[in-house]
């Protein structure tokens, strides 16, 4: 059994210096808030370790094995990995036969509740873990209430957020906002080189296109998010030139992967708003295309451009509930089709 090895960015070091000083003044829930890739839920789940095990041998034994009865994981269904931190997610998961829920559901909340009726079963304290917390519904959000309104004794939520505006404001009420930012470019491209995870020749493109947020370019680099790019905006070029149809491209969008097609599409409209409003804009998405996106801007309608930024901070809303994808991106490549018209 392999032991669990907290993991502290050094961009983080002064969150955790606050949080670890004196855990016991801490309040009863802590909401970490920050875009993604800065590392909030590796604080989150180092924090749990260094609160449940301490030098208690069977509380370390048991979380290393992933089955510590005194930690609690609710993320969506969909976003579960392979791990320790999905070993303990998975306890809280429903079995079916559908595709993999990309919410927080009620009924994963309604079960933690009941978990939550015991007093800690090995330590003082229990530690509940709540990830992507805005893809919570309004119901799993008033259920959740309930426990953070009235908490059991010496039980410590920490709730993670990369959205903290679609988090409904009852939560964010009863919490401790604990705010991550991003280090600043010298120190994001110095850790990177260090970590020696991907070339150094690509280190510059790849922050940028992850908004300097380190881990998010680690994660962009690991996915081949340049050739995903290269499908797209080819794409988008044969949607203005008229050699392809909405449908067809909405088809290549949903099978390189929706989510990812769609944030190359956003952070496109974007990047041309920005070429729009300035002749040398300060920070781009894609350095490498700046030249082909800033000539094409000077076709566009500022409204129209607008208009494209609004349809994809929609469509990513859908994308996070039921509706189908390929209905969304359908939308998404209508709309980037009539930029120039």
């Amino acid at each position: 059994m392999a032991s669990f090895s907290p993991v502290i960015h050094p961009w983080n070091q002064e969150i955790w210096q606050n949080l670890t000083l004196e855990p016991e003044r801490s309040n009863h829930a802590l909401l970490f808030t920050g875009d993604a890739g800065l590392g909030k839920r590796d604080m989150a789940f180092a924090l749990a370790h260094f609160v449940l095990t301490g030098t208690h041998a069977q509380s370390l034994q048991l979380f290393n094995a992933g089955s510590h009865p005194d930690l609690h994981v609710l993320m969506p269904e969909a976003e579960i990995t392979e791990g320790l931190l999905g070993d303990f997610a998975k306890r809280y998961v429903e079995q079916h036969s559908g595709k993999p829920k990309k919410t927080i559901t009620i009924e994963q909340v309604r079960r933690l509740s009941g978990a939550l009726d015991t007093h800690p079963h090995i330590g003082s304290h229990r530690l509940i873990l709540i990830f992507y917390a805005e893809t919570m519904n309004r119901n799993a959000a008033n259920a959740l209430l309930k426990s953070l309104e009235e908490p059991p004794a010496n039980t410590l939520f920490v709730i993670v957020s990369d959205e903290i505006s679609k988090l409904a404001k009852t939560i964010r009420s009863r919490c401790s906002l604990v705010s991550f930012r991003q280090p600043d470019f010298e120190s994001a491209k110095a850790w990177l080189e260090l970590n020696g995870a991907m070339p150094n020749s690509d280190i510059d493109t790849y922050l940028s296109m992850a908004n300097n947020q380190p881990l998010e370019a680690l994660r962009l680099f690991n996915e081949d998010y340049l050739g995903a790019i290269k499908t797209v905006f080819t794409d988008v070029n044969n949607l203005w030139m008229r050699r392809a149809e909405v449908t067809g491209v909405a088809k290549n969008w949903n099978d390189l992967g929706a989510s990812k097609a769609l944030d190359i599409v956003q952070k496109l409209a974007t990047d041309l708003l920005r070429n729009s409003l300035s002749e040398h804009p300060k920070t781009v998405f894609f350095p490498v295309q700046q030249s082909w996106v800033s000539s094409v801007s000077e076709k566009f309608s500022n409204d129209k451009i607008t208009a494209l930024v609004d349809e994809t901070n929609y469509a990513k809303r859908m994308l996070a509930t039921t509706v189908d994808s390929l209905l969304v991106l359908e939308t998404v490549a209508n709309k980037v089709a009539k930029l120039p018209i």
